[in-house]
């Protein structure tokens, strides 16, 4: 049975480390080693400092996936779709490594940065690093609880994990989405809390959903998640950042199926349904990255090694 990175699931974590890379041209062969090796360095890191709970994620970038594993691709992987519109701007960036690293001390964050990173020297080159934070036990800096709309239990890896039976090659691996998104903060906080209610779609203080005509057909939830009565399909992990005067979200979506994360792009551009607008949180957010990757699994990482 394939062995899924742990991270993808893991509970939420004070801190969250990501390391973007981009692969130097010809390194191939050696990182499928390097790459192989980084859970084992997580899974060191974590026994060692057993109370800050540390998991990690290691992602491959669409445009990169042939070249390091040319013998098979995820059925669903592809560039991050492009589907900028008049009044927002995707930022599509082709990448070629996502490294996210969670747990409860910032200390131990830095600690597997700095081993990644010299693990990975001289076949890579750091592209950026984010650093993300929990907030108001588990609130962006909207003040609302994020994404009260994800998978709980047992539908976590249902929605975030490969099934076998659909991919036999790539179980228990997971498509990503990565964005970055700026957060006006000022014109935020001069809406009043009703105002704000109706943009996100959810209580302020409970985070439960708007009931019947308080709910706006193009609020943050309606389309999130538009059936209520169904599970999402999507995990997210997000964690605000802030580097003054920026400040925004880091937001990681991770989907057993691609067609998912596709799907809810789609929706929160208003372009899923006519007439329905855009995600009305998008007026007060700029997004600055988007790109798209595959976690395969640990299986998967160890027997490319090999070859």
């Amino acid at each position: 049975m394939a062995r899924e990175q742990l991270g993808v699931c893991a509970e939420a974590n004070l801190h969250g480390s990501y390391l973007l890379f981009n692969a130097l041209e010809g390194h191939e062969r050696v990182l499928r080693h390097k790459l192989a090796r980084l859970p084992q360095l997580f899974d060191r890191l974590a026994e060692h400092f057993s109370e800050a709970m540390l998991t990690g994620v290691v992602a491959i970038g669409s445009s990169f996936w042939d070249l390091l594993y040319p013998d098979a691709r995820p059925a669903g992987l592809t560039a991050f779709p492009d589907l900028s519109t008049e009044d927002i701007d995707l930022a599509p960036v082709p990448l070629d490594i996502l490294i996210q690293i969670r747990s409860d001390r910032l200390d131990v964050n830095i600690i597997a940065s700095l081993q990644v990173q010299q693990m990975l020297q001289g076949h890579v080159e750091l592209q950026d690093q984010l650093q993300g934070f929990r907030y108001l036990d588990g609130r962006n800096l909207s003040g609302f609880v994020d994404a009260p709309y994800n998978p709980k239990g047992r539908a976590k890896r249902q929605a975030a994990l490969v099934d076998a039976a659909q991919q036999p090659v790539f179980a228990a691996g997971s498509y990503v989405y990565l964005q970055r998104l700026a957060f006006d903060a000022v014109a935020w906080q001069q809406l009043a809390v009703s105002e704000q209610e109706e943009i996100m779609g959810y209580d302020k203080v409970s985070g439960k959903r708007l009931a019947g005509a308080m709910l706006l057909p193009d609020s943050h939830i309606t389309l999130m998640l538009p059936d209520p009565d169904s599970s999402s399909r999507v995990l997210q992990q997000n964690m605000p950042f802030c580097l003054l005067p920026q400040q925004g979200l880091i937001q990681l979506s991770f989907a057993a199926d691609t067609a998912a994360l596709q799907q809810q792009l789609t929706n929160r551009l208003g372009l899923a349904t006519q007439g329905r607008g855009y995600d009305l949180l998008l007026n007060y957010c700029r997004i600055e990255l988007s790109a798209a990757f595959f976690a395969p699994s640990i299986s998967f990482l160890e027997l490319s090694a090999k070859v």
